[in-house]
């Protein structure tokens, strides 16, 4: 009997050991967008929108785009770190309108995340 305890105890902590092994060396992309505002002139103009992005997974991010507009094509933010994206908005923006976009993250593993952004124009 004690054998077999011994024998079950053994197997449990095999199997942890394995799944904890197991999800440390698979891949995943994951990114997190902490922060998001967009600054316009008090008159209202064009606008300049600044994305914290972190990265959670354990894949590299290579690359965003901000709707379609590539804005950092040569980024490599390590799993944990955090990266501001600043993207300049061309259209007329007046303080308090809000503004809808999509950010496209991409990794390193070419794998590739989409995320929607609403945001209210604040004055400077």
């Amino acid at each position: 009997i004690i054998g077999l305890v011994v024998t079950i105890v053994a197997g449990i902590l095999l199997a942890q050991l394995y799944f904890s092994y197991a999800g440390t060396i698979s891949k995943r992309p994951a990114a997190n967008i902490e922060y998001v505002d967009l600054v316009v002139p008090s008159t209202g103009g064009q606008g300049i929108l600044t994305i914290n992005i972190k990265n959670m997974g354990n894949v590299k991010i290579t690359g965003v785009s901000i709707n379609e507009t590539a804005v950092g094509d040569s980024l490599s933010v390590d799993p944990g770190e955090t990266v501001g994206i600043q993207h300049m908005v061309t259209d007329t923006i007046l303080p308090g309108d809000v503004v809808n976009a999509y950010v496209e993250i991409t990794f390193e593993d070419g794998s590739t995340q989409v995320y929607a952004i609403s945001v209210r124009a604040r004055s400077a």
